[in-house]
């Protein structure tokens, strides 16, 4: 049911949980539906408003990135009203220990342990149904698929269930201002709505669900205000923060375009297999092949015969003799490394709440560069190698000099995927949250969402940390039924 925030606090809850994205909607109403009492927190309205998009505001230092209010949508649903709906697991190789950073990329959990929960978050996020991957011969590569379904948005989703649930108690404008804590448990969250009022929230759990940025903001405050007893190990709080670098990468040409399915499909995704990523010392990354037509085929032919006019007439001679030809736009959205300096910090400037806003320093980092260069010529090596066609490669991304590339600043930039900062560990000198996403030193204090990924893949990011979402319910129901 929705209350007042003049309301809050005024019943006993099992689990507090701020924030109404994909994790807090998914755990609430898991919970809820097996009769636990859950106080839900949003800060901002249930509809969009400029006052509380206006909170996310805030600094980016570093290599140049998109206006963090624009990357995220602060009410119901969070950034569920206007994500693409686009998901794919991790691969189970994602969470071992890559060789170009083994410290950095290993998770202390496997995908065995969110595969229990896969069905249940590709319900609530309406995924569909995956082929398998398929390796392509003598690549290094292997072709991938995306769900791309309709967005599901949550909003429209679970606002009903959210209204009519009887244990559930969801109050819109309560804005996460503090965390009481003692003798290793969080006892108190304090919120404040816009017009300075406070209420509090007693519960036996707390979970904060408030996204990649937020999650680090909140917690660096509220450690603030708490004299450093809320996160008693703050060494990585706020680092390890990682997007999906995205980028054009060049144009390829193909002469046996069903090799890896553009004969068919007008885009097609590749990455490289687990043998490559060990073999060239990369993160993993994925390539996006877009189909020309026929115009921009020719042209990228013309391109070609201009720079090497022998492989110019062969191209026309084969294309004159009616062999399928075809030309794709490359872009790729990549594994960014796990790296203690790109990170979310407390800026000087306040929010209209007195709270520091949000400053992002995103650092990428020459392992950065060579992962999308070597997963590049991965493709083009395979053309080359066999007379398959050509690849022409970004002038950016041209230079061998992996030290000094210079990501280009239009485009893309980055998919607007937030994940670190309250990275999962198995020691507190590593992370932030355990294995069950716990904050070490708390014994009632949960982490949810993609802030805890330690690090990141190339896949979108919501599948996943809707399956941690779902297990971290999991793990509360048996801590809740000891006390039933």
């Amino acid at each position: 049911m929705q209350i007042d925030f003049s309301e809050l606090g005024n019943s006993s809850v099992d689990v507090c949980i701020v924030g109404c994205g994909a994790a807090g909607l998914s755990m609430a109403q898991r919970l809820a539906r097996r009769g636990y009492r859950v106080a839900l927190c949003e800060g901002g309205d249930h509809e969009y408003s400029e006052r509380s998009q206006e909170i996310y505001q805030g600094e980016s230092l570093g290599d140049p990135y998109i206006p963090l209010f624009s990357t995220r949508l602060r009410y119901f649903g969070g950034s569920t009203n206007h994500w693409g709906g686009i998901c794919r697991p991790l691969d189970t190789y994602d969470f071992a220990a890559k060789p170009a950073a083994p410290k950095a990329t290993v998770w202390p959990i496997g995908r065995e342990a969110l595969e229990p929960y896969y069905a249940e978050a590709a319900e609530i996020l309406g995924v569909l149904p995956l082929p398998p991957d398929s390796d392509i011969p003598g690549s290094g590569l292997k072709r991938i698929h995306f769900s791309a379904p309709p967005p599901t948005r949550l909003k429209s989703k679970y606002s009903a269930f959210v209204h009519a649930a009887g244990t559930l108690f969801y109050c819109p404008t309560a804005n996460l201002f503090g965390l009481e804590t003692s003798q290793g448990r969080v006892t108190r969250a304090i919120f404040r709505d816009y017009t300075g009022n406070e209420r509090s929230v007693s519960a036996h759990y707390f979970v904060l669900a408030c996204g990649g940025i937020e999650n680090s903001r909140l917690l660096l405050w509220c450690n603030r205000q708490a004299n450093g007893q809320l996160i008693k190990y703050p060494d990585t709080l706020g680092r390890y923060w990682m997007d999906h670098p995205h980028a054009t990468i060049g144009r390829a040409l193909f002469l046996a375009p069903e090799r890896v399915g553009l004969d068919l499909d007008h885009t097609v995704f590749l990455a490289p297999t687990p043998e490559s990523i060990a073999e060239r010392g990369i993160l993993n990354c994925g390539l996006r092949l877009h189909r020309m037509g026929d115009e921009d085929t020719e042209q990228l032919i013309d391109d070609l015969a201009f720079a090497a006019p022998a492989l110019g007439r062969e191209l026309n001679d084969k294309a004159f003799g009616k062999r399928l030809m075809c030309g794709a736009l490359l872009r790729a959205a990549w594994e960014q490394e796990p790296h203690p300096e790109s990170r979310i910090e407390l800026d000087t400037a306040t929010d209209k709440l007195g709270m520091p806003r949000a400053r992002l320093i995103w650092r990428k980092t020459p392992l950065d560069a060579k992962t999308v260069r070597d997963t590049t010529l991965l493709l083009g090596e395979y053309l080359r190698d066999r007379n398959m066609g050509r690849l022409q490669l970004a002038p950016w991304l041209a230079s061998e000099d992996i030290e000094h590339i210079e990501f280009p600043i239009d485009g893309e930039i980055a998919g607007r995927h937030h994940m670190g900062g309250t990275r999962m560990s198995l020691t507190p000198d590593q992370g932030i949250v355990d294995t069950d996403c716990k904050v070490f030193g708390q014994a009632n204090f949960y982490i949810a969402g993609s802030s805890v990924f330690p690090s990141v893949g190339h896949a979108n990011p919501t599948l996943t940390l809707t399956q941690l979402a779902l297990r971290l319910s999991a793990h509360l129901e048996r801590q809740l039924g000891q006390r039933i």
